[in-house]
């Protein structure tokens, strides 16, 4: 039975991996978000001048910078994908993914404080959003800076040394990977359906982030099986802590936002700089040992 789920999932995820992350599917994207793009700015200027009945109109924004956060929205979408195929790889790699898909966050949220200023601009009332603008972007900035630090800081470390219990943990990995990305799509037509409706729809990322960190803490239990070395388990565990950080800065208002994610950043860089000088010395006393032995 656990064969034919390692089997199942190996081929699902290696089937959806080439499909999604081929140079012909993001060409693909990327023209798909030109058309979206200047789709948008057209159904905007035609409802400014009265080209639609009330009730479509109603689900046309009123703003062009908000055509800017729709593209957003979906680039971070394909952003959350990569970082799920990551996960099958690279805890780390995830992790770091995390990090610039919420400094991307930070950025359409700056994005979306540029509708709320009127032209021409009146300082009187442009002074909050300018204010959570640079909040927002300088935020982003810094936990860009963060990411490449603590990239830098990696040192990818088999998790086992039996090629065997190699595979089944990356196997077990891919499963969950699978299992993301179709959660990941029923919530974002959950979402469509919402908005559509005109209902109050749910923060999309938010949710998604939720359910990262049920899927982060699942991993710490089945990584137990192959490696139940403290320091490997505080590290998992903290990746896990690190998720629910983010989860955090994504509800909380303006500048506690970005503040959250910084600490968050800091958090895992520090924690991967200890590990490392905890496995150097780790890897010094074995080798010790085995030339004793």
């Amino acid at each position: 039975m656990k064969k034919l789920f390692y089997k199942i999932s190996e081929k699902l995820f290696d089937s959806l991996f080439k499909k999604i992350e081929s140079t012909k599917s993001f060409r693909l994207i990327s023209t798909s978000l030109v058309f979206i793009f200047l789709g948008s700015i057209l159904f905007i200027f035609l409802k400014k001048n009265g080209a639609f009945g009330i009730n479509f109109s109603s689900y046309i924004p009123d703003s062009y910078f908000l055509t800017v956060e729709i593209v957003f929205k979906i680039l971070l979408a394909i952003e959350i994908i990569e970082m799920v195929f990551m996960l099958a790889y690279s805890i780390s790699d995830s992790m770091a993914k995390q990090f610039e898909i919420f400094s991307l966050i930070l950025l359409r949220q700056a994005f979306k404080e540029f509708s709320y200023i009127d032209l021409p601009i009146n300082i009187e009332h442009t002074t909050e959003p300018m204010m959570f603008i640079m909040s927002d972007i300088f935020g982003a900035l810094i936990i860009f800076a963060g990411v490449y630090i603590f990239s830098k800081t990696q040192k990818y470390v088999e998790i086992t040394c039996d090629p065997s219990e190699k595979t089944n943990f990356e196997s077990a990995k891919k499963g969950l990977a699978v299992f993301m990305i179709f959660t990941f799509i029923i919530i974002g037509i959950y979402d469509v359906f919402l908005y559509w409706k005109g209902s109050n729809y749910f923060q999309f990322f938010t949710m998604f982030y939720s359910v990262l960190i049920f899927t982060d803490i699942l991993i710490v239990i089945i990584s137990l099986r192959y490696n139940h070395k403290y320091s490997v388990v505080f590290r998992n565990t903290a990746y896990a802590i690190a998720t629910i950080l983010i989860r955090f800065a994504l509800s909380l208002p303006h500048f506690y936002n970005a503040l959250m994610g910084i600490t968050a950043l800091i958090f895992v860089i520090l924690l991967s700089h200890i590990y490392n000088k905890i496995d150097i010395r780790d890897r010094k006393i074995e080798n010790k040992k085995s030339i004793l032995e």
